[in-house]
């Protein structure tokens, strides 16, 4: 077949208009609609004056800036450098700036000071799918996902640790003071780089030692607590097969409505917390979502690693339901306690076989009824009980005081839970879950490239990670906007 002529020197009689370059369905015209939607009081929540200053050199166009880190998260192009050079030769970034060419340092400075009051930017995403009745609002799944921090694990360390790297800082200073002093020549004028050093590393050993009480939690005392020099805020965790200082980011997702002719999931809340575990981030992420979405959701799914019996029972007294598995249940074991049922007259559990378990100590009544609860008699007596029942070694291996029942407070609210998640309405609700959320995390890790986050410090962190949900929350709602044809989007 014939080759098509190329010439790299042709010249345009009329040369094609910028606008002409991006489609009209393009994702970048999606941002610009968005930021262009702002209005004086919302650019003031961001900390800036629209109007800019009347004295001083022209500076760039805050909407030009917000474009360009919005689409930037968006694509996976989070580098200052990274964008200064997508200004320069990326037709998008390029639209988004008008052809102007911002650097580094001007795009670092924005993030730099805008970037905590940027938060405010999800909540309008969140607000504006609610407003148009884009999302479901009638369930929500929540999971948490652990991101390595900016830090290297070599630079974790326990109290010893600290103490031992104190000497050597210490020793080490004191010879290059020796040195300095040993010399001949006038004195200089500021501190050699080596000195200088170790004397900020001096600074930060300190700190993290007087941090590390306030940080320790009597239940890390079988493993001591390390703190990282780098980023203090970072905490152990185990993200793969590896122990490094990272974060727990949690994130609550509801649905797109299925008529959107577009399936997916919108985050409605993001928090980022130095806790490895999930359990008591169950109400302080409903709370979130309740704030962002002004609807209590009737609806909530998490997996069993969000499971405790204070955060079900503070959601049960709300009135709203969980699915959730029971980490620490029955599983299938027909004298676990849920087995014993309580009789309230003689405040007594009878077990499946007709014994009774009576209070071994004194209790504290507060809601409901709390307390050790065991067979009658002295222990030997007790165990006898048991050692002749067909169920001993099963129901218990305590042949000295038999079966014992540990009641807490909220067994109750457990039990009934459990009863609960045996229906088939609990469980086909919480089938939802998987397809709902674990599909989000692939896409941040995968595609936009939240495998590990950029700054330091718990609070720099969580505007980060709001930031990548913006960011997954613009993808999303670009997919409508394009699908709808909506050229014209109204954000509130």
């Amino acid at each position: 077949m014939p080759l098509r002529e190329m010439n790299r020197e042709q010249i345009w009689l009329l040369p094609p208009r910028l606008d002409e370059l991006v489609p009209e369905d393009h994702p970048a015209r999606f941002v610009a609609e968005f930021v262009d939607a702002l209005d004086r009081d919302d650019w003031v929540e961001l900390g800036v004056q629209p109007e800019g200053d009347s004295l001083g050199a022209p500076a760039y166009h805050p909407r030009a800036l917000l474009c360009v880190w919005l689409y930037g998260f968006m694509t996976n192009v989070r580098s200052c450098r990274k964008l200064e050079a997508a200004c320069r030769d990326q037709i998008p970034y390029l639209w988004l700036t008008g052809w102007q060419h911002p650097d580094h340092n001007t795009l670092w400075r924005f993030y730099h000071v805008h970037r905590q009051s940027m938060r405010a930017l999800f909540k309008r995403t969140v607000r504006t799918a609610v407003a148009m009745e884009l999302v479901d609002l009638a369930v929500q799944a929540v999971d948490g996902t652990r991101v390595p921090a900016n830090a290297s694990k070599m630079r974790s360390y326990d109290a010893d640790q600290l103490r031992e790297l104190l000497e050597r800082v210490e020793q080490a200073i004191a010879d290059l003071e020796a040195q300095n002093e040993g010399g001949e020549g006038d004195v200089p004028a500021r501190l050699p780089d080596k000195l200088a050093d170790q004397k900020t590393l001096r600074q930060r050993v300190r700190q993290a030692m007087a941090e590390l009480p306030e940080r320790e939690r009597p239940t890390q005392a079988k493993r001591p607590f390390r703190i990282n020099l780098t980023d203090r805020d970072a905490r152990p965790m185990r993200v793969g097969e590896r122990v490094m200082p990272g974060y727990n980011a949690q994130a609550m997702v509801s649905p797109l409505v299925a008529d959107q002719g577009v399936s997916g999931r919108l985050i409605i809340a993001a928090d980022v917390v130095d806790e490895a575990n999930d359990a008591a981030q169950l109400v302080p992420m409903v709370d979130l979502a309740e704030e962002a979405t002004n609807v209590k959701a009737s609806m909530t799914l998490a997996d069993a690693g969000y499971f405790s019996g204070r955060q079900l029972a503070e959601l049960q007294r709300r009135g709203q339901r969980v699915a959730m598995p029971d980490r620490a249940g029955p599983g299938g074991n027909p004298y676990y306690k849920d087995q014993f049922i309580y009789d309230e007259s003689t405040d007594s559990y009878v077990c499946p076989h007709g014994q009774r378990l009576y209070p071994a100590r004194p209790k504290h009544n507060r809601e409901i009824k709390t307390g050790m609860y065991r067979m009658p008699g002295k222990a030997g007596k007790a165990g006898a009980v048991c050692r002749a029942c067909p169920a001993f070694g099963v129901c218990t291996k305590d042949a000295r005081r038999g079966r014992v029942l540990n009641i807490y407070h909220q067994d109750v609210v457990l039990r009934r839970h459990r009863a609960w998640m045996r229906t088939k309405e609990a469980q086909e609700a919480f089938r939802l879950r998987l397809p709902l959320v674990e599909p989000l995390f692939a896409i941040l890790k995968g595609h936009m490239g939240a495998q590990r986050f950029a700054l330091r410090g718990l609070d720099n962190v969580k505007a980060e990670w709001t930031m990548y949900a913006t960011a997954f929350n613009l993808r999303m709602l670009w997919r409508v906007w394009r699908t709808q044809a909506v050229l014209h989007w109204n954000p509130v």
